[in-house]
């Protein structure tokens, strides 16, 4: 029993439950373009295809992982799951999300999700090996976000195309900036070539951050604000612009806070989560009103509320309030 309970704990630990962005990039995407069927399918979808990109890149950092004091104790580094287990486990959960796509979305969707998982490969295999592969993982994210979009259209509208480029600010931001920064002690002396590590980052006795690559960090989150402004004024924003205006001022409020608490991991961790799932309320915030007049509130209610209440509730119940890294 005890076993079983540590396997479980383990697999919980691998899918890492509290990311779950990806995994509703393909109903933001069918959404933004006037789908509002199917939602279940795209979403058995998302999950999957979100697991495996987890998995696989825990499987492809396995030696990585093992010298890092932060993620030495992930279940494949630590050898808690076998790397058998981890390609079947990828296998499943590549069959199952292509299979769905192939009998109930079109071809297009079907195209995109490929897409998905090669860019998404790309970034797994790559990114502790080349600087600037965040942009990958965040092409793969749009990817799957243009996959719910075609999902049952072959037409994609103005307000579905300007969102698609925010998944590849997300992730430009989320993982170029805020990830690479928790990492670049550990990064520097693996020699692993990151974003920071181009801008002339360093570690010695204190981690030096570039004042360049700060003004990179604000102009990612600047455009990133913008494109989801312009975004807004396709719609009949009432309760969209004002979470909106909400969702803005908490994320430049979290940017100095992240740089601020470089040298304190923890809390500097706190200010970045907080921004990933901001940045996530502001994507689903601009198609507040536009769900609403379409559909019902409920459903606009859902998409804003419920994810961060599920990340919440994750690392509580399941990881005791502290994310596994």
């Amino acid at each position: 029993m005890i076993i079983c309970m540590g396997k479980l704990r383990a697999y919980l630990q691998l899918i890492r439950p509290y990311g779950i962005f990806i995994a509703l990039m393909p109903i933001l995407g069918a959404i933004s373009n006037g789908i509002f069927h199917g939602l279940a399918l795209l979403l058995v979808v998302g999950i999957s295809a979100n697991i495996f990109g987890f998995v696989q890149n825990d499987y492809f950092d396995i030696e990585i992982d093992k010298k890092s004091g932060y993620v030495a104790n992930r279940p494949l580094a630590s050898g808690l799951i076998s790397k058998k287990e981890a390609i079947i486990f990828l296998s499943i959960l590549f069959i199952i999300s292509l299979l769905i796509t192939f009998f109930f979305f079109s071809l297009l969707s079907l195209l995109f999700l490929l897409l998905y998982f090669l860019f998404y490969t790309l970034y797994n295999k790559y990114s502790k090996k080349f600087a600037w592969m965040e942009y990958s993982l965040g092409i793969s994210a749009s990817m799957i976000f243009l996959a719910g979009a075609f999902s049952y259209s072959k037409k994609i509208s103005l307000l579905c195309l300007l969102l698609s480029f925010l998944p590849i600010l997300k992730y430009a931001f989320n993982v170029g900036i805020s990830a690479n920064l928790k990492d670049i002690k550990y990064d520097l002396m693996q020699g692993v070539k990151t974003t920071p590590v181009m801008f002339g980052a360093t570690v010695n006795d204190t981690i030096y951050i570039p004042h360049s690559f700060k003004i990179y960090a604000y102009a990612i989150k600047i455009v990133f604000v913008t494109i989801s402004f312009i975004a807004i004024l396709l719609t009949k924003p009432f309760i969209s612009l004002f979470l909106f205006i909400a969702a803005s001022m908490l994320i430049f409020y979290t940017i100095p806070k992240i740089f601020e608490y470089i040298e304190r991991r923890q809390e500097m961790l706190f200010y970045a989560e907080i921004h990933e799932v901001l940045t996530y309320v502001m994507m689903a915030s601009i198609l507040y009103d536009y769900v609403a007049i379409n559909t019902n509130a409920f459903l606009s209610f859902s998409l804003v509320i419920l994810p961060p209440l599920w990340i919440l509730a994750s690392l509580r119940i399941i990881f005791a309030g502290k994310p596994l890294e």
